[in-house]
């Protein structure tokens, strides 16, 4: 046989307020509440993704993207322009390049061999300013020497050990997006032969 309700002690019995749906008024509340808490996500996403857009160039925007104007792009086979303080601290200075029509790169004025080295200067060569980067000022290199670069970033020589390293940049119509946040690190060449501008240890 089983057990009745009514046979069970009045202690076990649920109270009548159990029963009760919850109120409508409350569930309009919460689906209200939800959907104001999802519009203002949506309203804080689109104001950053279309901050660069907002923004009067130069500007740094949330999300560490740098706005510049078209215009300090260099034209192409003209020198590299650098940007750097007050625009953006010197540890992310970068210069601006256009190897040709269309494609402009950002290449960190800072640059090292290897991670556990110290970092060099990025300058172009003073000779031919147009013709790519030279790494100066490198502690690890012999007094003079210096790594060579083309307009790419590309290494030309064997002290260049990897190429030099560059933030993500977008051209959006009048105006040039660069992402300090997205550096791309140049990856060490393999089977190179031992750089010149880099000073060996003697032999026993």
């Amino acid at each position: 046989m089983g057990t009745r309700y009514e046979d069970q002690p009045v202690e076990h019995w649920a109270g009548p307020g159990s029963l009760d749906p919850t109120p409508v008024w409350k569930q309009y509340l919460l689906v209200a509440l939800l959907l104001l808490v999802g519009l203002v996500a949506i309203v804080a996403i689109s104001v950053l993704a279309l901050a660069p857009l907002l923004a009067a160039p130069p500007a740094l925007v949330p999300g560490d993207r740098l706005v510049l104007d078209a215009n300090v792009v260099p034209a192409v086979g003209a020198p590299p322009k650098l940007i750097g303080a007050p625009i953006v601290d010197d540890a992310r200075s970068f210069y601006l390049i256009q190897p040709e029509k269309g494609q402009v790169l950002a290449f960190r004025a800072r640059w090292r061999a290897r991670a556990s080295e110290p970092e060099c200067r990025v300058v172009p060569p003073p000779s031919s300013p147009n013709q790519g980067f030279t790494a100066i000022d490198c502690p690890v290199f012999v007094p003079g020497a210096a790594a060579l670069f083309d307009v790419r970033g590309g290494p030309l020589d064997a002290a260049a050990v990897r190429g030099l390293d560059q933030y993500l940049v977008s051209v959006s119509g009048d105006r040039v997006i660069v992402n300090l946040s997205r550096l791309i690190e140049a990856s060490e060449r393999t089977g190179m032969p031992v750089p010149t501008g880099i000073p060996q240890p003697q032999q026993p």
